[in-house]
């Protein structure tokens, strides 16, 4: 389902098959010389990227932003929850939180095993609970 997002970003940009190549892998599957490739060439261009696939998106019909998210979701669960760097690009223009909500939703309704500190849970659920007792803490040592 990624594949979508890596059309459109191949025939705007003009991407050769190596540069669609990286943008389908994830993080964890770059390696040395892809990186290198990636942060050279690519991440330079990402602020473009992300514009382009936002306009696309605000002319999209909510139906077909619906797809685009479901398109998203479906990419995630295919990858056990780990976005490609493609998918990193949609999210940004989808939302992050919708697009991890539905994946949550979707993997627990038919059963599917997200990777470790995918699915939102457990690393959110930590940061927010520290943000919290900080918040708290200063607001009493204030008063």
């Amino acid at each position: 389902m990624a594949m979508i997002f890596l059309d459109l970003l191949r025939q705007e940009f003009n991407l050769n098959e190596d540069e669609s190549n990286l943008l389908g892998k994830t993080t964890r599957q770059l390696k040395r010389e892809d990186r290198r490739a990636y942060f050279g060439r690519l991440k330079r261009r990402e602020k473009q990227f992300k514009s382009f696939m936002q306009r696309q998106f605000d002319d999209l019909t909510p139906e077909a932003q619906k797809l685009w998210l479901e398109s998203a979701v479906q990419s995630l669960l295919d990858r056990g929850g780990e976005p490609d760097l493609s998918d990193r690009l949609a999210m940004s223009v989808v939302g992050r939180i919708p697009v991890y909500t539905r994946m949550r939703e979707r993997a627990e309704r038919e059963g599917l095993k997200l990777k470790p500190l995918n699915n939102f849970g457990g690393v959110g659920t930590v940061i927010i609970l520290v943000g919290v007792i900080t918040a708290l803490v200063l607001y009493f040592t204030a008063k």
